[in-house]
């Protein structure tokens, strides 16, 4: 349902319905005369700007719900509403958001400025490089079209593992909230701000994780989501249930037996699974081989009073809990 305010009553009635429903966020709208609105496709995003955006010139949101996941979350009819009616659209790119790129095209096409945040950063290609040459007739047809928009010539989309990363674009992020209204000495002062704390988070992350010793520092995952956390932090990752950047793909049971050898040969303690996916497979495994299934968050912020409800707070919770199950060992 398309929501119109008219007056503040009906708009006051259906934003009370949305939130008694559990609607996304980003379908809410802001009453006339209201901040312009920032539609975020990540939670992660949506915190990030909304730093970025440090005198609340705009109203931000996220249009994939807390707990959701990128990969694989399609967009409603309400969501490109939410889309054509924003300020301005802050998505990752690199192909993570893959049900709602054609979306997020035709959104642009018509006009509303759309930043994909991994075109100003330095991204990597995935490791081994076997999800992405895959071709549309390897993956079937009811995920062929996910398939070509699964990585962005074969890059791992996850770039918000580097806190340096998302310094590097905070510049074009302040750019982007300039061009679509807020102050640009403002939001000069908001980039400044945002840098140093990220600066300090990346420091606090390698301490720490310096707890963990060099021949300890293998990562098992239930996808490949750890990249650059590991390249950033000196990590190894090992393996992985699901063998791709994405979650739209299935474990296989050979690739599973060989993850499981690689286990026991490095003797590793700990597989690292997502608070927003199922982890049958990985949990499975953990309880084949005897190692513990720890929960990270990856491509989404916690709820509220998970201790991950903020950029910060996730990177923080994901760093203590590697650190806690492999310094131990």
């Amino acid at each position: 349902m398309l929501l119109t305010f008219n007056s503040r009553a009906i708009a006051a009635a259906a934003v009370a319905a949305i939130v008694v429903l559990g609607v996304p966020s980003a379908a809410v709208r802001a009453d006339a005369g209201e901040r312009p609105v920032l539609v975020a496709t990540l939670s992660i995003w949506a915190d990030i700007s909304d730093q970025v955006d440090c005198d609340d010139h705009f109203n931000v949101q996220s249009l994939i719900p807390v707990g959701g996941d990128a990969h694989s979350y399609e967009p409603s009819i309400r969501d490109r509403d939410a889309l054509d009616d924003a300020a301005l659209v802050v998505a990752n790119g690199a192909g993570l958001e893959a049900q709602l790129h054609d979306t997020l095209d035709s959104v642009a096409d018509d006009g509303t400025p759309v930043i994909e945040m991994a075109e100003h950063v330095t991204t990597r290609p995935m490791e081994g490089g076997g999800e992405d040459t895959a071709t549309d007739e390897t993956v079937g047809d009811e995920h062929a079209d996910e398939k070509g928009h699964d990585h962005h010539e074969g890059d791992d989309p996850h770039i918000w593992f580097d806190p340096t990363l998302i310094i590097e674009g905070l510049p074009a992020l302040g750019a982007a909230l300039v061009a679509a209204g807020a102050d640009e000495t403002l939001t000069a002062d908001c980039v400044a701000t945002v840098t140093a704390n990220l600066e300090e988070l990346d420091a606090e992350i390698s301490e720490i994780l310096s707890v963990v010793p060099n021949d300890q520092r293998q990562l098992v995952t239930n996808h490949d989501a750890l990249g650059y956390f590991a390249n950033r932090y000196q990590f190894d990752v090992l393996g992985s249930v699901l063998p791709s950047s994405s979650t739209l793909v299935e474990a296989s049971p050979a690739e599973l037996d060989e993850l499981a050898d690689a286990i026991e040969a490095e003797d590793v303690p700990a597989i690292f699974a997502e608070a927003l996916e199922a982890t049958d497979d990985a949990t499975t495994l953990g309880d084949r081989l005897g190692v513990d299934v720890v929960t990270l968050y990856t491509d989404s912020l916690g709820e509220a009073g998970s201790g991950a409800e903020t950029y910060v707070d996730m990177m923080l919770f994901d760093a203590n809990a590697i650190a806690t199950a492999l310094a131990g060992r």
